[in-house]
């Protein structure tokens, strides 16, 4: 890699990471009564560190995604970043409210929705036809729309009676955007099984479960879903790479 390169992707990671913290401190406006400077600076700092890390595991989703087209590629991949960075950015207020107060504003999820659904309609190398028309079905299959119908039902109806609805919807987001990378029901019951096991196993070690598997004290779970949606993206465009270098 070139110099010039690494420097560019340095300097578009600090940008990203700009734009998710900033997009997560707008969101918090309300938690801080429209006064960004009443954040104490160690948060304020944590929240940018925070950010930065994940301007650059969208990076590296960018770099795995091998269905962009050649032409315009570039464009293509600076136009995912900014509209994941907003997501990221929503993403992560809501896990710092719920991390504080345990509970999450619904324009949060009101934010996250319109910036993942234009992901969605950025174009992947099939989606070109002969005239140039980039269609919305060409990331998003009706498969993939029936299962994320399917899961969303079993968020809102079954798994809510397991955790707070404010959980549901992350889940549901999550699930939305990961379509933009082929997820199907598999993945998102992944999702979630990932995000189960990480709450249980950090609260394990923190002794903070009964011997029947409850919590003795309840902690937020948010923080764990966006924790997990982010280490799942990489890890499923990892073996769909595979899975087509093995077919191909």
């Amino acid at each position: 890699m070139r110099a010039l390169e690494i420097v560019f992707r340095i300097l578009w990671s600090v940008v990203l990471g700009g734009l998710i913290y900033g997009s997560a401190i707008w969101l918090l406006r309300v938690e801080l009564s429209g006064d960004i400077e009443r954040m104490e600076p160690g948060k304020a700092w944590l929240l940018g560190g925070l950010a930065w890390i994940n301007a650059v595991v969208i990076l590296v989703i960018g770099g795995m995604d091998g269905r962009l087209p050649e032409e315009n590629r570039l464009v293509i991949l600076g136009a995912q970043g900014i509209l994941c960075s907003l997501l990221a950015g929503g993403l992560l207020a809501a896990a710092c409210m719920d991390a504080v107060h345990s509970y999450v504003y619904n324009y949060v999820w009101w934010w996250c929705l319109p910036w993942t659904g234009i992901l969605l309609g950025l174009p992947v190398s099939e989606a070109y036809m002969e005239d140039g028309v980039c269609r919305i079905t060409d990331r998003f299959s009706i498969q993939q729309a029936a299962a994320m119908a399917l899961f969303v039902l079993l968020q809102q109806i079954l798994f809510a009676q397991m955790y707070g609805r404010a959980d549901c919807h992350a889940f549901s987001v999550c699930a939305l955007a990961g379509c933009a990378w082929q997820g199907n029901l598999l993945w998102f019951l992944i999702h979630m099984l990932s995000a189960l096991t990480l709450l249980a196993a950090v609260q394990f070690c923190r002794r903070n479960v009964t011997p029947d598997g409850k919590l003795r004290v309840p902690k937020p779970f948010i923080p764990y879903i966006v924790v997990t949606f982010w280490v799942q993206i990489p890890v499923m465009l990892y073996l769909q790479s595979k899975a087509a270098y093995i077919y191909a």
